[in-house]
């Protein structure tokens, strides 16, 4: 196809321009189709030939190249079109619709865009009430369709009118002017997808469409207020798994309208996010979408959104505690989470993962971050619901939840809350020590570990749970592993972000040394990895911690045969890689101490175990003293050395390992 050949813009050049289009293996070929197809689209000939194109008997790769050049003339061409012809094409188009209602379902998705693209061009003047009478006409519309066929090809024609009004090239005064002629038209449309929703014999295929239909129109803004029914019937349409994508994306899509934000449309929304099993994703999204507001929107729509919860929440902090009420407020505690996960006005620059300190670009912002307030607003009453369920690891866990997912959201806009919540955390560790306040604590030495201003009620915290959780060790803390190991990754945190917390006065390092040797021999594999990392931050810190450099000069000894010992067979073999971290970690930080205790511990018969002989052990301690870079290899000697200390090495239990 010569594309300069433009005089033999017919029918018959068309169909051989699609056949290269679609089987000419070369790519040249293609390409110079493609280019004299796209020039045949935009000809005038284009209106002879494009109905020819639509007939039965064509196979629907060039009905299809039909349908959108008649969509090109229309949205492109508009002003070519002579008003007298705006009838008859509106009622060919119509016909062209009834007969692929049940042909081909890409080709018909292309006429209703074409008819929305007539439609578009002409409201509100020259078709006033078009999308009346384009649902009038398919129910009424009778002959060789079948009903079914008929109002899935409503729906879609539906579906494509909002979506091409916000592609379509319409002039800025027209935009205006169609936008409400549609809001308008809305009234014709909502009816009919309720009634579609809510009739118990409507196939599944057709609410899926009705759902995509509205998430299509409340992008238009319509007045949602008047059809509550129908955002209450997308809600029911969540239990149907088959309905559930698109029932999300719908409420989703009517949460986030402007005209949402109304107090009487919020509350429907949250009687439903009660009613729902959802309701947690659905708080996750409105944290979300609720970002983008301007911030006093944010406060007003947080205020009715969370009042009626806060109302409840205040009711059952009343009432005496009973396994009912337990499960209301953890739901309620739930959906603030939930909510705060999300709510984040200053979207992070960067993702800083554990390692690196948080990071956040800080746009200028006038007072304090909305869920501070809010969380400022409820601490009281928290701390209500506390004192009553102190000893509940639940109900704590799940106030610890929504501080840690705000405090992970909002980083340093959290500072204002860090003196009040430390408090409260030390008051609740003191009374019943749980691991969710250790983490919780963890979070905040991770984020405010570098801030001078904020720092000093998290170092006394950190003291508190300390000496705390050291009292437990003391009492047997066998009971207690989810504690150990909240405490150990809390200590390793410390140690990463903040090793100062070590020269203090107030902070027994002998005796958390003395715990992490305990933690060690732990049989909950957790535990000992937890344990493991605390060694791995705390070794390298004898250069820099002198409490840190004596402790290990007196008693590493006790560190490294507790290690040995593991390595012997006393630990699981999932755990050897993190033993082997710390051997290379003592290796690389204190050769000349190491040296001397690896002689003095393998000298004992039968240590770590009675299978391997002198000579193995003297392999073993002259191997790992040589990788100083390599902990790969380290960890490759420690594997060897286990499976000989366990009598399994060159066995089947071996080839696995």
């Amino acid at each position: 196809m010569d594309p300069n050949t433009a005089a033999d813009f017919n029918v018959e050049n068309v169909e051989k321009a699609l056949h290269q289009l679609y089987y000419d293996p070369n790519i040249e070929n293609k390409n110079l189709a493609q280019k004299w197809l796209m020039q045949a689209q935009v000809s005038p000939q284009a209106w002879q030939f494009c109905w020819v194109l639509l007939r039965p008997e064509k196979v629907p790769e060039i009905q299809y190249f039909g349908a959108s050049a008649l969509h090109t003339k229309i949205s492109r061409y508009w002003g070519d079109i002579p008003a007298e012809q705006y009838d008859t094409l509106k009622s060919q188009l119509f016909s062209q619709i009834a007969h692929f209602a049940s042909g081909s379902k890409i080709v018909l998705t292309r006429l209703c865009v074409a008819l929305a693209s007539l439609a578009l061009n002409m409201m509100p003047e020259a078709w006033p009430g078009a999308v009346s009478e384009m649902v009038r006409m398919f129910q009424e519309e009778g002959g060789e369709v079948d009903g079914r066929a008929r109002c899935l090809a409503l729906l879609e024609l539906l579906t494509v009118l909002p979506e091409e009004f916000q592609t379509s090239r319409l002039p800025q005064y027209r935009k205006g002017q169609v936008r409400g002629a549609l809001g308008r038209e809305w009234t014709a449309v909502y009816p009919l997808l309720q009634q579609l929703l809510r009739q118990a014999d409507s196939p599944a295929l057709v609410k899926a469409r009705v759902l995509k239909c509205l998430s299509s129109w409340v992008l238009l803004d319509v007045p949602l207020n008047e059809s509550e029914g129908l955002v209450e019937a997308s809600f029911t349409a969540l239990a149907d798994p088959e309905l559930f994508d698109v029932a999300v994306e719908a409420i989703v899509n009517t949460i986030s309208q402007p005209d949402s934000q109304s107090l009487k449309h919020q509350e429907v929304l949250i009687k439903q996010i009660h009613k729902t099993s959802q309701c947690m994703w659905l708080m996750q999204a409105l944290g979300f979408l609720l970002s983008a507001l301007p911030v006093e929107d944010i406060l007003k729509n947080l205020h009715s959104l969370i009042t009626p919860y806060i109302q409840q929440l205040e009711k059952l902090a009343e009432e005496t505690p009973n396994p009912s009420n337990k499960l209301a407020i953890i739901h309620i505690l739930g959906l603030l989470s939930n909510l705060f996960t999300t709510l984040d006005i200053s979207k992070q620059e960067e993702e800083s993962g554990e390692n690196a300190p948080p990071i956040k670009s800080a746009p200028p912002q006038t007072g304090p971050n909305p869920v501070v307030v809010v969380l400022q607003q409820v601490f009281a009453l928290i701390q209500t619901v506390l004192s009553k369920w102190l000893n509940d690891s639940q109900v704590v866990e799940a106030v610890c939840a929504i501080f840690e997912k705000s405090v992970k959201t909002l980083l340093h806009d959290f500072a204002p809350m860090v003196s009040q919540l430390s408090e409260m955390l030390g008051q609740m560790y003191r009374t019943i020590p749980q691991a969710s306040a250790l983490d919780l604590t963890r979070q905040m030495v991770h984020i405010f570990a570098s801030e001078t201003d904020h720092f000093p009620p998290i170092k006394a915290l950190f003291e508190l749970v300390t000496s705390v959780t050291l009292t437990i060790f003391q009492q047997g803390p066998r009971d207690h592993p989810d504690i150990v190991d909240s405490f150990m990754q809390l200590q390793a945190q410390a140690l990463k972000r903040k090793p100062d917390l070590y020269l203090s006065e107030s902070l027994d390092v002998k005796a958390v040394f003395h715990c992490g040797v305990l933690s060690l021999k732990f049989p909950e594999a957790p535990t000992v990895k937890s344990t493991c990392l605390f060694f791995t931050e705390l070794i390298p810190r004898c250069a820099d911690v002198p409490p840190v450099a004596r402790l290990l000069h007196e008693d590493g000894k006790l560190l490294l045969s507790a290690v040995l010992e593991a390595i012997g067979g006393q630990s699981s073999r999932c755990l050897m890689d993190q033993f082997a971290e710390i051997l290379f970690c003592l290796n690389k930080h204190c050769f000349a101490l190491l040296t001397v205790w690896l002689k003095e511990a393998l000298r004992s018969p039968g240590f770590p175990s009675s299978r391997v002989t002198d000579e193995q052990k003297d392999t073993f301690s002259q191997q790992v003293l040589r990788e100083r870079v390599n902990k790969r290899r380290v960890k490759d000697i420690v594997k060897e050395f286990t499976l000989v200390c366990r009598g399994l090495h060159g066995t089947e239990y071996a080839a696995d390992y």
